[in-house]
């Protein structure tokens, strides 16, 4: 027994292999595991799941990998970087509105 626990590096490499293995054979997870592996809450995902990637089986909804990705690439916020949209104000003029005004 010992010599097999060895050549398989120990007791934690086959464990740690097999947990491994199981998460990642499966090809689709439910918003309790999407929830925990973005660290949100479940009800943001599924307050939000009309704006998400996602897959729909019927009345089920399931993520991928590529799915939870692409969720957190949605919210990445860089705050040191300018974009275009703080140039845009020094170039746009302020024009009146052209709704008309009742006089009293």
């Amino acid at each position: 027994m010992v010599d097999l626990l060895a050549q398989a590096g120990g007791l934690n490499a086959l464990l740690s292999n097999r947990t491994a293995d199981t998460r990642d054979k499966r090809l689709h997870i439910g918003y309790g595991e999407a929830a925990d592996r973005l660290n949100i809450p479940e009800k943001w995902l599924r307050e939000r799941i009309s704006t998400l990637p996602h897959r729909k089986f019927g009345k089920f909804v399931q993520f991928t990998e590529d799915d939870l990705r692409a969720i957190s690439d949605m919210h990445f916020v860089n705050p040191d970087a300018r974009s275009q949209k703080d140039d845009e104000p020094a170039r746009m003029a302020l024009q009146p509105s052209k709704r008309s005004r009742k006089i009293f």
